[in-house]
């Protein structure tokens, strides 16, 4: 059985280990702190029922089958953001769409700019600057707690901190 051979599940575990420091390193804490305690849970429940409390087989198969859908989930979810951050189609058009929100930012349509720098957020998770354009279209708007949790996603994500003297007179002026 799959689940009893110690390598191909050592190389998942990794992969899911990796995938998660990946996204803790790069500001997506949610992803990253959530599939590390997932993996370790599931690895630690594998481990007791298996040594310590001598659970039946399904039990075990169970658990090592959650443990390795979990890390494949997590690495699908990285490949699949870094593929749509470098080579989709709305990824090619960032430049294009981030000045369109612009213009409606700066003419004062900050629905349209909300959804249009929305939008690149989703394309691109780690885009630290349409984080902070949403972040001053949804302050326009008067929804400040939406535009903090905005800016603290961009310096989550960040990390060379480019922009923390940015973030910080933001965080400021929207609080």
């Amino acid at each position: 059985m799959f689940a009893d051979h110690f390598l191909p599940n050592l190389l998942l575990f990794v992969l899911g280990q990796a995938s998660a420091w990946f996204f803790l390193r790069t500001g997506r804490l949610a992803l990253g702190w959530g599939g590390t305690v997932g993996l370790w849970v599931l690895l630690d429940a594998w481990l007791l029922g298996r040594y310590a409390l001598a659970a039946g087989p399904g039990t075990l198969w169970a658990l090592v089958l959650l443990l390795q859908l979990l890390s494949l989930a997590l690495a699908g979810v990285l490949a699949h953001g870094r593929w749509r951050r470098r080579w989709s189609a709305a990824a090619k058009q960032r430049k294009e769409r981030f000045a369109a929100g612009l213009v409606q930012f700066l003419r004062s349509d900050h629905d349209a700019a909300c959804a249009t720098f929305t939008q690149l957020v989703q394309v691109d998770p780690w885009d630290a600057v349409a984080w902070i354009a949403l972040g001053d279209a949804l302050a326009a708007r008067g929804e400040s707690a939406r535009a903090q949790r905005c800016y603290r996603r961009a310096a989550a994500v960040d990390v060379t901190k480019d922009f923390a003297d940015l973030l910080r007179h933001h965080r400021l002026r929207a609080g």
